[in-house]
């Protein structure tokens, strides 16, 4: 008598999609990638925009753009990480003992490519976007040379000064026009600073024997906080000076009121 033995097939691609996606685990995964997308949408989109500093500048505007949508592109990413980890988190078993030999473990090619994907995705768009403003700002600020505000910007422990060479004169807070392009020529007097105007999204290095320049636009009147941001000493902390983004009316008063006393700020 000859035995014949039934040919079991391998599940199809589709049937092992459809059998994964009918677990119960699965589906609590699902649930919960898609509260954590939602979560993190709504905090880039409404939360983001009131918990960063007050926005004065294009660079600022653009800089909060960039927080906002590159928390939105991510959140599913997140989303999936948070998800599988809160579900092995509440569904974990203590006190069980593993069997001796144990199921084998294999990759799952669908996920792999996938996760593959997404992140070679979200990588490509995060270096356009950066390419694209960068080269954006840099022909912005060839443009506007010619009409900018220059301020030379130094940085000695603990404390900032600006010298104004058009007008000038020497301060030590930082009071700028609104909607004129402003370029900053930045050193040091000692060792490595940090100069940030925080409302105006700029920041660049202050380095002795070597000049840093960088541009901003003020596009809204309000205080500038300008401190350094590179650790320089035991009163980094307390290394910071303010300012204002003015009318073009009150920032020429200002500066006929430092001129009036010698050009020096008193």
């Amino acid at each position: 008598m000859v035995n014949h033995e039934e040919e079991v097939l391998a599940p199809t691609p589709g049937q092992r999609v459809g059998t994964f996606s009918k677990r119960k685990d699965v589906k609590r995964t699902f649930w919960l990638w898609l509260f954590f997308t939602i979560v993190f949408c709504v905090l880039g989109r409404l939360a983001y925009p009131h918990w960063m500093p007050p926005v004065l500048s294009k660079e600022m505007q653009g800089n909060e753009d960039i927080m906002i949508w590159f928390t939105v592109i991510s959140a599913p990413i997140a989303g999936i990480v948070l998800a599988v980890a809160m579900e092995s988190f509440l569904n974990m078993h203590r006190g069980d003992t593993p069997p001796e030999e144990g199921v084998a473990i294999r990759t799952n090619t669908p996920v792999v490519i996938i996760w593959t994907a997404g992140s070679v995705f979200f990588c490509i768009v995060a270096i356009v976007w950066g390419l694209v403003v960068m080269n954006t700002d840099a022909t912005k600020a060839a443009a506007d040379s010619a009409t900018s505000l220059t301020v030379d910007v130094t940085g000695a422990q603990w404390n900032w000064s600006f010298f104004y060479p058009a007008q000038n004169i020497h301060t030590h807070t930082l009071n700028l026009p609104v909607d004129r392009p402003v370029t900053f020529n930045v050193i040091s007097d000692d060792v490595n600073h940090s100069f940030w105007p925080v409302q105006l999204g700029v920041k660049v290095d202050a380095n002795r024997l070597a000049t840093t320049v960088i541009h901003a636009t003020p596009t809204k009147v309000g205080v500038l906080d300008v401190k350094c941001a590179e650790l320089c000493g035991l009163y980094h902390a307390y290394m910071e000076t303010s300012g204002q983004v003015q009318t073009s009316a009150d920032f020429t008063s200002w500066v006929s009121s430092i001129q009036a006393t010698g050009g020096v700020q008193q």
